[in-house]
C-alpha cells in the first residue's frame, strides 16, 4: 500500500496550484472580456431591479465598480473550476504533479473516475454554488455553497490527522499519496 500524504505537502501543492490559477485568471480576463462583462452586468441589473433601495443608494460609478468586481469574481471562479478539473482527468492537480503526488483510492490503488468526480464536486461545492447563484440570480445557492464550503474547508484540516484524509477524501474513499511509493509509512 502506498504512503498517505498529510497536510503539509498537500498545502504546498495547493499554494503552487493557486499560482497557476492566478495565471489562468489573467489569461481568461484577456480572452473573456465581453461575455463576462455582459454576465456581470446582468447580475447587477437583476439586483437593482429586485431592490429599488439598491438603485437609490448606488451611483452609476459605484454600480460600474460592482460590475467590474463581479466580472473579476466570475473569472477567478471559472479559472479555479477549470484548473482543478485536472484532478478528475489526471488524478492530480499540477501542484500535486510537481510535488510527485496523486489522488488514489483508500487502499492506494488508482482512484475511479466516479470517486475523482465526487471528490472534485465536494471540494469545489462553494464555487459551483456561486456560479449557480449568478445564473439563477438566487442568493440561496450562494448561502448553501458557503455553508457546505465552510464545512469542506474545516474538513481539509483532517488531513493532519492519523489517516491523512481530508473530509472530501473520507466521503469519496480517496487519499493523496506519493506517486511511485509502494510501502505504507
Amino acid at each position: 500500500m502506498e504512503k498517505r500524504i498529510g497536510f503539509g505537502p498537500r498545502l504546498g501543492a495547493y499554494v503552487i496550484d493557486i499560482v497557476f490559477v492566478w495565471i489562468l485568471s489573467l489569461i481568461l480576463s484577456r480572452v473573456s472580456t465581453s461575455w463576462m462583462a455582459v454576465l456581470a452586468q446582468q447580475q447587477v441589473d437583476g439586483l437593482v431591479s429586485s431592490n429599488p433601495f439598491f438603485a437609490q443608494i448606488y451611483t452609476p460609478e459605484m454600480l460600474s465598480m460592482v460590475v467590474a468586481a463581479t466580472r473579476i469574481s466570475l473569472i477567478c471562479i471559472f479559472a479555479e473550476l477549470i484548473y482543478f478539473s485536472t484532478e478528475i482527468f489526471l488524478g492530480a492537480s499540477l501542484g500535486k504533479i510537481i510535488l510527485g503526488l496523486k489522488i488514489a483510492n483508500a487502499d492506494g490503488g488508482n482512484a475511479s473516475v466516479g470517486a475523482l468526480i465526487g471528490r472534485y464536486l465536494l471540494k469545489h461545492v462553494k464555487r459551483a454554488c456561486t456560479v449557480l447563484s449568478f445564473f439563477a440570480l438566487a442568493a440561496v445557492f450562494n448561502f448553501i455553497g458557503s455553508l457546505f464550503g465552510f464545512v469542506i474547508f474545516i474538513g481539509c484540516f483532517f488531513a493532519a490527522g492519523d489517516h491523512h484524509q481530508a473530509l472530501h477524501d473520507m466521503l469519496c474513499h480517496t487519499v493523496v499519496v506519493k506517486k511511485g511509493e509502494n510501502i505504507e509509512g
